[in-house]
């Protein structure tokens, strides 16, 4: 592997971290990387669209690695950039430079699935070692009228939501994805991880069921009245909670569970069964393996993209099995 690395850092990253302290842990990271042997580059950026452009224009240099610095959201950011420049460009499959994560986000949900400890050092041993994985990639393509909308980026701004969007963990439909819209950036910088919390209580208090249709590719056509869809390519959804616990990075195919609503004491029920990891066994849950789907409700309800607000349905997503190659730790059988 080349030893040039470039780090793409999102300062805004880690509710209720100081810049100074995220500033300062690049430096000592950076450092740390440099030790080992390896060229670094440190570019800082305030919003996804920012980041996603960095990695675009980074992803056709000779760099052995690509390192998103930040949360779920900055590894959302950087894989677009890179999956982006890799479909846009002529002629022969472009050689994308390797995902690196260094975590400092809220939850570095991404990390946790990749078996990356939290730990800014052992990320950056993981880096040094340089051993690759392939993984899977989602890819989610709105359908609904309007292809963008306005949505205040992590810095405050607004940018445009595209149509289509690539993602690593989940795409979650209804009750998860209507917790991330109502959650404020200025909540989670007072709350951090309270704030999710704090949302989902709410929520719980007022959210009903909807009408899903689930599409598959395989041919099956599934309709019933459900409060959460998760699509997801990661087993967790946050920290230890597995809502597609069978899924995995690699399998070359995406998990869909359902939550049936029959009224919300039961919702409130299933959803402790989600926290214990028994929403599964109980066969409460249905639970599908596709490699494409087309997920219609009626009234449309928002989705989100690990973690991150992004449309409302119908959408559809896919699986790009093995598109993309990250930094991670060695495996049993490496």
């Amino acid at each position: 592997m080349s030893q040039r690395a470039l780090i793409i850092a999102n300062l805004t990253a880690g509710a209720g971290a100081g810049r100074i302290n995220r500033q300062r842990l690049l430096d000592v990271a950076r450092r740390d990387l440099e030790r080992g042997g390896m060229q670094v580059e440190v570019v800082a950026a305030g919003d996804w669209r920012e980041v996603s452009d960095l990695a675009a224009q980074a992803a056709h240099s000779d760099l052995g690695a690509i390192i998103a610095a930040g949360g779920d959201g900055t590894v959302n950011a950087v894989v677009n950039g890179l999956m982006q420049a890799a479909v846009s460009a002529t002629g022969s499959p472009p050689v994308i430079p390797p995902l690196g994560v260094l975590p400092m986000g809220t939850g570095n949900v991404f990390a946790f699935n990749l078996g990356i400890a939290r730990s800014w050092r052992a990320a950056c041993r993981i880096i040094r070692q340089g051993h690759t994985r392939r993984i899977d990639v989602g890819l989610a393509r709105s359908l609904a009228r309007s292809e963008t909308r306005p949505s205040p980026s992590a810095a405050g701004h607004v940018e445009e939501h595209a149509a289509a969007r690539y993602f690593l963990l989940m795409a979650g439909v209804g009750f998860d994805a209507k917790v991330v819209e109502d959650t404020s950036l200025r909540l989670k910088y007072v709350l951090r991880d309270f704030a999710y919390v704090l949302k989902t209580l709410q929520n719980v208090v007022r959210h009903q069921g909807t009408q899903v249709v689930l599409r598959f590719d395989e041919g099956e056509t599934y309709r019933e009245e459900a409060w959460l869809v998760m699509v997801g390519n990661a087993a967790s959804y946050a920290w230890d909670i597995k809502v597609t616990s069978h899924a995995l990075l690699d399998d070359g195919a995406l998990d869909v569970c359902l939550m049936p609503f029959e009224n919300k004491i039961v919702s409130i029920q299933q959803a402790m069964q989600i926290l214990t990891g028994q929403h599964i066994e109980r066969g409460i849950a249905r639970y599908w393996k596709t490699k494409k789907l087309r997920i219609e409700s009626e009234p449309p309800v928002p989705v989100q993209l690990d973690g991150d607000e992004w449309s409302r349905t119908p959408f559809e997503v896919s699986v790009l099995p093995g598109a993309l190659r990250v930094l991670a730790p060695l495996s049993d059988g490496s």
